[in-house]
């Protein structure tokens, strides 16, 4: 069933009549961390100098509202969107000043020890744009986390992985559990073309999906905000954008990249 608001307002219904019934489920947190599909897949990533192509390991959450109509949806008005916004991009701000003076001072990267090849944590050969990206993707992951557990306890998700099939236009939510079980298995096949987004805020059920957010951490050029990766010829979503199939994926009319300095934008 493709994901979209409209089933959002049918949850809410389905939920009223059941409360009005006595029906209460107890709220379920569950914590985890994720590794983008980039990691097992990196030929399926962006490898262009400036933009980070691996998704970093984070602490992903996501819950299972139930309890109250209030509680199973949470829908989402203009004042809390603003806020949700407002506080991503204090935490790209905050992830960028953060990393780059770890690494260079006061000074900003130059393009050319952008492109020069370092090691990650794994022993791989990396570019240092990516390496950086990686870096100030685990400081935006974590402030995120923090923010949005005092606006929206409950009613987003970090890194949260969905496979999307672009002829049926299918989406489907798998679980951490579900996740990790593939991973066990081996069956890295399985995962194949699959979305992580780094922000999701969704209704307390991270299948109903109403807002995406995805950190873009330029190395250069930070005053212009950069384009949308676009999946290369061999993925499942060839010659499109990542913003493009988010936004099929999801039903959902913008997808918005948060940058620092820059702000949220599409």
């Amino acid at each position: 069933m493709r994901l979209s608001l409209r089933r959002t307002w049918l949850l809410a219904i389905t939920v009223l009549l059941q409360s009005c019934g006595g029906a209460h489920r107890r709220i379920q947190y569950d914590f985890d961390s994720a590794t983008n599909s980039c990691r097992t897949q990196p030929a399926y990533c962006a490898q262009a100098a400036g933009e980070e192509a691996v998704i970093p390991r984070a602490v992903r959450t996501f819950a299972t509202a139930g309890g109250s109509a209030a509680a199973a949806v949470k829908l989402l008005d203009a004042a809390l969107k603003q806020q949700v916004k407002k506080a991503l991009e204090e935490c790209a701000d905050k992830a960028r000043a953060a990393v780059i003076l770890a690494n260079f001072g006061t000074r900003s990267p130059t393009p050319q020890e952008c492109k020069e090849e370092v090691r990650d944590a794994q022993g791989r050969t990396i570019t240092r744009a990516i390496k950086l990206g990686n870096e100030m993707h685990r400081v935006a992951l974590q402030c995120a986390m923090e923010k949005l557990n005092e606006l929206r306890p409950g009613g987003f998700s970090l890194e949260p992985t969905y496979l999307y099939d672009l002829s049926s236009g299918k989406t489907t939510w798998l679980s951490p559990a579900e996740v990790a079980r593939i991973r066990q298995r081996g069956s890295l096949g399985e995962l194949k073309g699959s979305l992580v987004p780094d922000v999701v805020l969704h209704s307390g059920d991270p299948a109903w999906v109403q807002d995406v957010y995805d950190f873009k951490f330029p190395c250069t050029d930070i005053d212009k905000r950069p384009r949308w990766r676009k999946y290369p010829p061999g993925h499942p979503y060839d010659g499109l954008t990542q913003n493009e199939v988010y936004r099929q994926a999801f039903g959902l009319r913008e997808v918005l990249q948060v940058n620092p300095y820059l702000g949220a934008g599409l």
